[in-house]
């Protein structure tokens, strides 16, 4: 072969190996003209079967019609220039082309029609089923509006014997289940697709296209749990897809299913659709979708629309108008060229479409607050006594009220009041909701009330609110920084404080000694509040007790601690003791593994849901946290997706997250891997930006990468492995081992052993830091699992560090299971190597060691690859019976696989002894095992 042409089929596997795209498909064209430059017909064909595969690709039918033509000629002029599979796929293609030119109103129907003729023609002269031809014909009448000849065509297509040029099975289930959907029949298209769905099939487009189709007749037959899961699990499937359909139909669901904000999500993930669709069908359905979708938008939102390689920013009403412009003037053109209105009714129909009942979906977007029950009004005619009023309020422990009234106190109002009252309200308003606020900010505020307050002769208060501050500053330099301040408060207290003051300053500086372990000092003084409390200030007697409950919680006296809780609260506690009692008992229950802490978690977010403020949040924080610690995630899916509807509204970006993660724990451990990725995302994107500990951000990274491992989306849980690794703190190398192990094996998923075997080496590592030497020999023999066959020694090498580990395995089936890999490996080498005795012996051993373990799979699996091996080093005999005690061992559950690996070796050791194959009894019934 000429040096021209070598070059010419370099440049086209160079083409065909780019990632799809337009710059794809044009080197495919700039390898195609090459090829006929040099008179290359085989790979002139190779060019234009594979241009034909690209403009599918890329939703572009219009980019078919040269290459289509072209090789109408090449096969008159030479049909030996196509190979098998290259005449399959032209052959295919006839289907496309009539597809494509009916999504596309510039083609007459003239011209589809001779298309059609063309496809009927060809599948006649080559024998194929016409059940294609009649689905095209459906597809066409359907379009046009001709129902009559649509219903004639579609029960042809259904009737017809299927043939090599029929769409999958599943896609005709999408199909009838679509059909039966158009005539209202929502149960019969569910029952009729149900069976599809259990089965697994090789198609780009499903299960996807189905469960899309599907999700609308679950909302209608009220199934909204199954509707969830069929938009949930599709539109991840198809999330990515710049150039396929379906996006409409996920955009029509959130529109009209009561998740809008999700379905703005949606569109801004495809907004390059609303410029550069693949073909008019798609940008009209697509357009119909998204205006549908923003007729429903009410908050503000701005869409950066892509165009000409610009950005024009619309608004969500901007952007509705112009989609729904265009979705009817397309609709218009097809109606023009099919003499007929039927697709302008559609889009309309569409357009109008009304919302159905609401479906919950994975993970609960942030909604407007719903307005709180009606309530008796707080705002007072004077400003003075609603400031007074309110400082009463707290001064008694109700919070809620409190708050109520300081937020029906205009701020434009605080200056009429009395400067210490003054002082007072804004030392309140620097509290208040601090927790979704830098400390720094809040204490800066608290200083200056402070220094008001004092300045307005106020010098109690002010000691009180500086004790206040302590706290703060505690959060922002340190326990001891705070420490020093309070306990010069407590000083001051003593020395010309009212008791209110000198109880609660106690009270203050004992949280913070618990801070830095100083138990005794804590208790010390909180029975001096308590006693104090108990003579001169009876307010705040159970706000003493609570703390002393606390104390005793906290040096493990958890009876004494619950026996004080419970006579707190059968006293009727004012609202912020109550809501410290059933947090601390929540907490006490939690540790000891009590259920009934569920009870109560359920009681204290009742408690405190309304009025809605910071301390709903909290109480959702704490159900998240226990029902996280007790391991019931599973049992309380509803509970966590309040906790994150209730960390939108009143909560922190933390709370949010924390919520997400612990209600992927509980999709994870019902097996709804999709769901459990969606939540977890979500915690991702609410802690970006914000100062979040690593040691919850790793976590949240580490498990989304294992979810994502799970759903095959291999570079993203690589991304998410490589975010979470850098950020485990050194002091933490079982941390390090965990990630380096997920990234192991998600390298080798991406087909790149050695960077593999290296995360797997380095996970061993840091496994014999903890010590661990179970899962570090876990991590050695995948290192050896994952190199590549070239590295022999560094193979050996891994096998060897995994062997020394053994005898410290103390778990007796995990120590055999690593022996038997260890000796499967090594036996692999050997038959590398050539040397077929060493490896069937370690084989041998291998097998052994399993069968030991009752892993009947894998027994199977070192059986045949014994004979495999017995054949390979001249010994058919000895191959032939090893094949049969390996069929002998396969069983229903055996995978598809093993059995064929079997069936193959048994054949050729048969073949290589000159024995008949046909009618072998164990051959014909591992065959007929698989044919089934």
């Amino acid at each position: 072969m000429s040096d021209e042409k070598n070059a010419a089929e370099q440049q086209f596997v160079e083409a065909y190996h780019l990632p799809e795209g337009m710059a794809r498909h044009e080197a495919l064209e700039r390898a195609a003209r090459t090829a006929d430059a040099v008179d290359h017909l085989p790979l002139a064909v190779s060019c234009r079967i594979a241009l034909l595969r690209s403009a599918y690709d890329l939703g572009r039918y219009d980019l078919m019609l040269a290459p289509f033509a072209w090789c109408g000629a090449a096969e008159k002029r030479d049909p030996t220039a196509f190979d098998e599979w290259e005449t399959h796929s032209y052959d295919w293609a006839h289907k496309w082309i009539v597809s494509g030119l009916i999504a596309d109103p510039r083609f007459s129907l003239a011209q589809i029609g001779s298309f059609v003729d063309q496809l009927t023609t060809r599948y006649q002269q080559h024998g194929f089923s016409m059940q294609p031809v009649h689905g095209a014909r459906a597809d066409l009448a359907e379009h046009i509006g001709d129902e009559a000849a649509y219903r004639e065509h579609f029960a042809r297509y259904l009737a017809m014997d299927r043939g090599p040029m029929s769409d999958c099975e599943a896609c005709v289930v999408e199909e009838q289940a679509g059909h039966l959907i158009r005539q209202g029949r929502f149960a019969e298209a569910v029952a009729h697709a149900e069976q599809q769905l259990e089965k697994e099939t090789g198609c780009a487009t499903q299960p996807q296209g189905i469960l899309t189709t599907l999700a609308p007749a679950f909302v209608t037959l009220g199934e909204l749990e199954r509707a969830r899961q069929a938009h949930t699990v599709a539109y991840r499937l198809v999330r990515d897809d710049q150039y396929g359909g379906y996006q409409d139909d996920h955009l029509v669901f959130c529109a009209t299913s009561g998740n809008v904000q999700r379905g703005v999500e949606l569109l801004q993930r495809q907004l390059h659709r609303v410029h550069h669709a693949p073909s008019p069908s798609q940008a009209m359905h697509f357009a119909a979708g998204a205006a549908l979708l923003l007729s429903r938008v009410a908050q503000p939102v701005e869409f950066a629309v892509p165009k000409d390689g610009q950005v024009e920013v619309l608004t969500a009403g901007a952007l509705r108008e112009l989609l729904e412009e265009r979705a009817l003037t397309i609709a218009a053109r097809f109606d023009e060229r099919n003499g007929t209105d039927a697709v302008s009714r559609r889009i309309k129909a569409k357009l109008a479409l009304e919302d159905t009942a609401h479906v919950p979906l994975a993970v609960p977007v942030p909604t407007e607050p719903e307005p709180e029950p009606d309530e008796e009004p707080v705002v007072a005619a004077d400003p003075v006594e609603l400031a007074r009023e309110l400082g009463e309020a707290f001064d008694r422990g109700d919070f809620i009220t409190g708050i109520r009234l300081l937020r029906s106190l205009p701020a434009d109002l605080e200056p009429l009041l009395p400067e210490g009252l003054a002082a007072v309200v804004a030392a309140r308003r620097a509290l208040v909701g601090r927790q979704s606020r830098q400390p720094a900010e809040v204490r800066a505020e608290l200083d200056a009330a402070v220094g008001r307050l004092a300045a307005a002769g106020e010098a109690d208060l002010a000691n009180r609110y500086r004790c206040r501050g302590a706290v703060l500053l505690a959060e922002e330099e340190g326990p001891e920084a705070g420490t020093l301040v309070a306990r010069e408060c407590v000083a001051e207290a003593d020395r010309a404080g009212a008791p209110h003051t000198r109880v609660l300053s106690r009270l203050l500086l004992a949280d913070l000694l618990a801070d830095v372990d100083e138990y005794d000092q804590q208790g010390e003084l909180v029975a001096a509040a308590l006693a104090l409390a108990e003579a001169e200030v009876p307010d705040l007697v159970s706000r003493a007790r609570c703390d002393l409950a606390q104390h005793r919680a906290t040096i493990g006296e958890l009876d004494e601690a619950t026996a004080l809780i419970e006579g707190i609260l059968a006293d009727g506690p004012s609202p912020s003791v109550r809501f410290d009692a059933l947090r601390l008992r929540l907490k006490i229950e939690t540790v000891r593994g009590d259920t009934a802490a569920l009870e109560t978690a359920t009681e204290f977010v009742t408690a405190f849901s309304t009025p809605r403020g910071p301390w709903t949040a909290e109480t959702h924080r704490q159900r998240v946290a226990s029902i996280e610690r007790l391991g019931v995630e599973e049992q309380h899916l509803e509970e966590l997706r309040a906790a994150i509807a209730a960390g939108h509204e009143v909560g922190v970006p933390e709370d949010v997250a924390k919520a997400c993660h612990a209600l992927s724990g509980g999709y994870l451990k019902t097996n709804r891997i999709v769901e459990a990725a969606e939540a977890l995302e979500e915690a991702v994107r609410v802690i970006e930006g914000h100062d979040v500990s690593h040691d919850f951000v790793v976590p949240v990274r580490y498990r989304l990468a294992q979810a994502c491992s799970r759903l095959d989306e291999n570079e993203a849980a690589r991304r998410h492995l490589e975010v979470a690794l850098p950020l485990v703190p050194a002091d933490e190398p079982w941390r390090r081992a965990l990630v380096l192990d997920v990234l192991g094996g998600v390298l080798r998923r991406l087909d790149e052993p050695l960077e593999g075997a290296r995360a797997y080496a380095e996970a061993a590592r840091a496994w014999q830091e903890v010590p661990d030497e179970a899962e570090a020999a876990g991590s050695w023999v995948e290192s050896a699992a994952a190199l590549p066959k070239e590295e022999h020694t560094a193979t050996v090498e891994a096998l060897e560090a995994a062997e020394v580990l053994l005898p410290a395995v103390e778990d007796e089936d995990h120590r055999t299971h690593l022996a038997a890999r260890i000796a499967a490996i090594r036996a692999f080498l050997h038959y590398q190597a050539g040397d077929h005795a060493a490896a069937i012996e370690q084989n041998g051993v291998a097998e052994e060691l399993a069968a030991r373990l009752e892993d009947v799979d894998w027994q199977t699996f070192l059986a045949q690859r014994g004979a495999r091996f017995l054949l390979e080093g001249g010994d058919p005999a000895n191959a032939e019976a090893e094949a049969r005690r390996a069929a002998a061992l396969v069983n229903d559950e055996t995978p598809p696989q093993i059995v064929g690996d079997t069936a193959n070796v048994l054949e050729e050791s048969l073949r290589a002894q000159d024995k008949p194959t046909a009618n072998d009894p164990i051959l014909r019934s591992l065959t007929t095992r698989l044919d089934n």
